[in-house]
């Protein structure tokens, strides 16, 4: 059985694991991540089963909208539905628009966020430093 819920710095050092695996070339660091869960703008979502940690979501409360910093589903519990149902949970909790930047490449997750509801906005030119892909800026209105 999966449980989707809040997370807090007792959760960081599977948040870390989970983080590097999942973002080699551009992962937060352990200190990051502690400020972050510390930092009452920043929210974490994490999907447990049998009490492992296999995805998560950070977002961020900027006033009018939520950013979704990261998300990420372990690979070996991908296409399951994790990620949508993480989703679904976060956009029924919160009242705000939520949106995320997402490799243009990353066609899997553009599919999953276009299913979910979310729109495009515009794309932002060069924006991953790593390879200079562009980014797609998605909405979804709550």
């Amino acid at each position: 059985m999966q449980v989707i819920q809040g997370m807090d710095t007792d959760n960081i050092e599977e948040l870390y694991y989970l983080e590097k695996k999942n973002f080699p070339g551009n992962s937060y660091s352990r200190d990051s991540l502690f400020k972050m869960l510390g930092n009452s703008r920043y929210y974490f979502w994490g999907v447990w089963e049998n009490e492992n940690l296999i995805g998560y979501a950070i977002l961020l409360d900027s006033i009018d909208i939520f950013e979704i910093m990261k998300i990420a589903v372990d690979k070996r519990y991908r296409n399951q539905g994790i990620g949508e149902e993480l989703l679904r949970t976060i956009s029924k909790e919160l009242g705000k628009e939520i949106h995320l930047e997402v490799r243009e490449s990353n066609q899997t997750a553009i599919r999953l966020y276009q299913k979910m509801g979310f729109k495009n906005l515009f794309k932002r030119k060069n924006y991953y430093g790593d390879t200079g892909e562009d980014a797609l800026v998605m909405v979804l209105n709550n």
